[in-house]
């Protein structure tokens, strides 16, 4: 178990656990813009005991929850990172992305490119049910 024995983990915890707050800011605000909603909100989680950092997405139509659920999940094991990126519904379930590599060879450009995917699944999401 690795708590914080290691500062470029540490720094990358960090960082990833900022990058996925920006990312539920971004979905609220666009979804917002396009959306009656009647509640919304997002909450990054991490736990350094698992080392794993998740991002967990809650929406409301008329009163109607549609999501609550964590649609990013970041784990660190060893010296792996796994990213997986679900987005399920009533609708159903998409699987945005999955990405395993070393950390050494991590790109954090793979955590900004989840955004756009997103956003664009949860808006089809919302289409088909509302």
């Amino acid at each position: 178990m690795m708590i914080f024995d290691n500062k470029k983990t540490g720094d990358l915890l960090s960082h990833l656990s900022n990058r996925l707050n920006q990312i539920g800011i971004f979905l609220q605000s666009n979804i917002a813009r396009q959306f009656k909603l009647t509640d919304m909100a997002s909450y990054v989680h991490v736990n350094i005991l698992k080392q794993q950092i998740y991002l967990r997405f809650k929406l409301s139509i008329n009163s109607m929850e549609l999501f609550d659920n964590d649609i990013v999940n970041i784990r660190l094991t060893n010296d792996k990172i796994h990213v997986t990126c679900f987005v399920y519904s009533n609708y159903g379930m998409d699987n945005v992305m999955e990405y395993q590599d070393n950390i050494d060879n991590f790109e954090l450009t793979i955590v900004d490119n989840i955004s756009l995917k997103l956003l664009s699944c949860i808006q089809s999401h919302i289409n088909f049910i509302t």
